[in-house]
C-alpha cells in the first residue's frame, strides 16, 4: 500500500513537473516546496453517512498565481475556490506575493464524490508546509471552511469526520466554532401489531467530552487559520501594532468641512421636503405616508447624524438623510403626474462625467488619494442605483424613485470628497487593477458555490457580481482607477455575504471582532487612511451584524486598496505637525433610552406605521392606474 502511494506521488511530481516546464516555452520554474496532509470528509452509504479520509498534497513553485487542482474522485464546483482561497490566505499571511507562486494541488480520496468548504483549512495547512518548510504534526487533523478573511467556517458531518480521524490516529481534532456540540440520531425501534419499526430520534452530544472519554481525541474548536497553524506547527503569529490610525490636519479638515456641508444640506432638503408635501394636491392618506416616511427616516438619520459632531460617519447619516427628504418630493412629483425626465438626466449626466472627472485627478498625498477613492466609490455606486431604477420603472416606480433619490445624494457626496482635487496624472498601475478584479472573480465564485448550495442569502453576492461586471467594463475601456474601487467593493461584498452567513450558521462573534482587526490593520498601512476610517466608523453605526460586516469588509478592502496604490507609486502622507487619532462614531441618543423589554413593541410600532404608508402608496398607484384607464 506505501508503494503504491509512493508510486502514485512520483506520478504526479512528473505531471507537476510537466506542466511546470510547458507553461512558458524556453523559461523552468523553481519548485518552492510541497506537503500534504490528510483531511477528514463523509460520504453516503445506504445506512447514512460514513467518515473517510481525504490525501491532499500540494506542490508550489514560481509562477503567476494559478492554482490547479488534479483529483482521483469527482470534485464540487466549490473544490476549486476552496484551494484558491487557502493559497491567497496563507500567502497573505506569510506577507508573501501570491503572484509569484503557482499551486498545484492533488487529491485522492476513497469517496466518489469530494466536497471543497470543509478541506479549506486543511489545504491551508498543506500550502503553509509547502512555502515555509515547517513539518506538519501528524497527530492533529482539521475540518473547516477557509473564509477569504482567515476565519474558519462551519461544515457538516462533524461526529462522522471525527471518527475518520481517530482511524487514522489522530489525537487532536480541530473543528469551526460552535460546532464541538453535535446531532447524531438514535436508532429507536417500536412493535407496531406484527411489525417492528425503526426510527431514528435526535440527540445531542458534547463531542469534545464524548470523544475524549470514547475515543482519546481531544475536540478543540478554532476560529481562524492561525489558531489551526498553532497545533499543526507550534505557530505563534505576531501581534499587532497597538497604534492607532492617525490623521492629518489636512484630512481633519475636509472631514470637517464635508460633515458640515452634508448636514447644512440634508437639513435643507428635509424643510423642502416638507413643503413641498403641504403645499400638493395629495389625498390626505398618501400626504400623511409621505410625512411618515420624512418623520420617521429623513428627520429620524438627520438627528443622529447631528449627534455625531465631525465624525465621518455623520456624512454617510446625512446623505442618506438628503435621500429619503428626496425621495418624498420625486413620488409627489410621481403621484401629480409631473415630469421627472430632467431629474434623471441631470443624475445621468454627473454620474458620466464624475466618473471622468475622478480618472483624470491624481494625488499628491494620501489623503488625496482616500478622497479620490471614497468619491469614486459613490460614483459607482450611483451609478448602479440608477440602472436599477431604469430597469424596475415598469413594474416597481416607488422603488425606482427610491433609487434614483440615493444615487442623486451619493452624487452629492462625491462632489465634495472630489472638491480640490489636483489634476495630475493617473496613479493607478495596471497590475493593481488587475490583481484586484481577479481576487474579486475568484471570491465571487468562491462564495457563490458555497451559498447556493448551503441556501445562504444570496442578495449581498448579486451586488457583488454587479460591481465585478462594472470593474472588468472599466477596466476593457481604460478606467483602471475606477476599475479598482469596483473591484475591491465586489471583494468586500462577497466577503461579507460569507462571514455573515457563517456568522448566522456558528453565531460566533469572532467573525466581527477579525473584521474589525483587520479594518484597523489596513487603516494603519498608510497614514490619512480615509476610506477604511470612514466605513470603520459607520460600522459603529450599522443596524445589523450583516450590514457591520460589510461596512468592515469595504473599511479593508478599500483601505488596502488605498494602501496598495500609495506604496507602489510613492505617495506619501501629507507632513503634518499635528497628527490625531480620530475617535470612532458615539451616537448620542436624543432622548433617554426606552428599558429593554419595550424595544420590541417600538419596532412592531414603526413596522405598523411602515405598513401603513406602504398601502397608501400602493393606493395612489391603484387610483393612477384607474384614472389611466378612463382617459383611454
Amino acid at each position: 500500500m506505501y508503494g503504491k502511494w509512493l508510486l502514485s506521488l512520483w506520478i504526479t511530481v512528473l505531471l507537476v513537473s510537466a506542466t511546470v516546464f510547458a507553461q512558458r516555452p524556453g523559461e523552468k520554474l523553481q519548485v518552492v516546496g510541497s506537503a500534504w496532509v490528510l483531511a477528514p470528509a463523509v460520504y453516503q452509504t445506504d445506512s447514512g453517512y460514513a467518515g473517510s479520509v481525504t490525501n491532499i498534497t500540494v506542490f508550489v513553485t514560481e509562477g503567476w498565481g494559478d492554482v490547479y487542482v488534479s483529483t482521483y474522485s469527482l470534485t464540487a464546483e466549490d473544490f476549486q475556490g476552496a484551494a484558491t482561497a487557502a493559497a491567497r490566505v496563507v500567502a497573505k499571511l506569510l506577507n508573501l506575493d501570491f503572484s509569484k507562486y503557482n499551486y498545484y494541488f492533488r487529491v485522492k480520496s476513497d469517496a466518489v464524490i469530494i466536497g471543497g468548504p470543509s478541506a479549506g483549512v486543511a489545504m491551508a495547512v498543506a500550502v503553509y508546509s509547502a512555502l515555509t518548510g515547517a513539518p506538519i504534526n501528524r497527530s492533529v487533523m482539521v475540518t473547516g471552511m477557509i473564509s477569504p478573511d482567515g476565519t474558519v467556517g462551519p461544515v457538516g458531518g462533524i461526529y462522522e469526520k471525527a471518527q475518520a480521524a481517530v482511524s487514522q490516529g489522530a489525537k487532536v481534532f480541530l473543528v469551526p466554532p460552535g460546532q464541538s456540540i453535535v446531532t447524531t440520531y438514535r436508532p429507536v425501534v417500536r412493535r407496531i401489531g406484527p411489525f417492528r419499526v425503526t426510527t431514528y430520534e435526535p440527540q445531542q452530544i458534547n463531542l469534545s467530552d464524548y470523544a475524549e472519554r470514547n475515543w482519546g481525541l481531544r475536540v478543540v474548536e478554532i476560529s481562524t487559520i492561525e489558531d489551526a497553524l498553532r497545533y499543526f506547527f507550534n505557530y505563534r503569529p505576531t501581534p499587532p501594532p497597538a497604534a492607532a490610525p492617525l490623521l492629518s490636519v489636512t484630512a481633519r479638515e475636509k472631514i470637517a468641512y464635508v460633515v458640515k456641508t452634508m448636514l447644512s444640506m440634508a437639513q435643507s432638503e428635509l424643510s423642502d421636503a416638507r413643503r413641498y408635501v403641504n403645499a400638493s394636491r395629495l389625498s390626505a392618506t398618501t400626504a400623511l405616508a409621505l410625512r411618515n416616511y420624512l418623520d420617521n427616516y429623513a428627520a429620524a438619520y438627520l438627528s443622529r447624524a447631528s449627534s455625531l459632531g465631525s465624525d465621518a460617519a455623520a456624512v454617510f447619516l446625512s446623505t442618506t438623510s438628503i435621500a429619503y427628504s428626496r425621495w418624498v418630493k420625486y413620488l409627489v412629483d410621481y403621484y401629480l403626474d409631473r415630469s421627472l425626465d430632467a431629474v434623471v438626466s441631470q443624475v445621468s449626466s454627473e454620474v458620466s462625467s464624475l466618473l471622468s472627472e475622478l480618472e483624470n485627478r491624481g494625488s499628491l498625498y494620501t489623503a488625496d488619494l482616500g478622497f479620490r477613492i471614497l468619491a469614486s466609490d459613490l460614483v459607482i455606486r450611483a451609478s448602479r442605483l440608477l440602472n436599477e431604477s431604469a430597469s424596475t420603472w415598469s413594474s416597481d416606480p416607488v422603488s425606482a424613485l427610491r433609487n434614483l433619490a440615493f444615487a442623486s445624494a451619493m452624487l452629492d457626496e462625491a462632489k465634495l470628497w472630489a472638491e480640490g482635487l489636483p489634476s495630475l496624472p493617473d496613479h493607478v498601475p495596471v497590475g493593481v487593477a488587475e490583481s484586484y478584479i481577479s481576487v474579486a472573480r475568484s471570491t465571487w465564485s468562491y462564495a457563490y458555490s458555497v451559498l447556493s448550495e448551503a441556501g445562504g442569502d444570496l442578495t449581498a453576492l448579486s451586488y457583488s457580481n454587479t460591481y465585478l461586471k462594472a470593474a472588468m467594463s472599466m477596466f476593457s475601456s481604460g478606467r483602471k482607477f475606477s476599475a479598482s474601487v469596483a473591484g475591491a467593493r465586489s471583494i468586500a461584498l462577497s466577503e461579507a455575504a460569507l462571514l455573515s452567513f457563517q456568522l448566522s450558521a456558528t453565531g460566533s462573534r469572532v467573525y466581527l471582532s477579525v473584521a474589525a482587526d483587520q479594518a484597523k490593520l489596513a487603516a494603519l498601512r498608510v497614514g490619512d487612511n480615509v476610506p477604511a476610517l470612514y466605513f470603520y466608523n459607520v460600522s459603529s453605526i450599522a443596524a445589523s451584524d450583516s450590514d457591520k460586516l460589510v461596512y468592515l469588509r469595504l473599511a479593508a478592502q478599500l483601505g488596502n486598496l488605498l494602501a496598495d496604490i500609495a506604496e507602489q507609486e510613492g505617495i506619501l502622507t501629507a507632513q503634518s505637525p499635528n497628527y490625531q487619532a480620530p475617535q470612532p462614531a458615539q451616537p448620542t441618543p436624543s432622548a433617554p433610552e426606552k428599558p429593554p423589554e419595550r424595544r420590541g413593541a417600538v419596532d412592531i410600532v414603526q413596522w405598523i406605521k411602515d405598513l401603513l404608508s406602504q398601502i397608501a402608496l400602493a393606493l395612489e398607484n391603484f387610483l393612477r392606474w384607474l384614472q389611466s384607464l378612463f382617459r383611454r
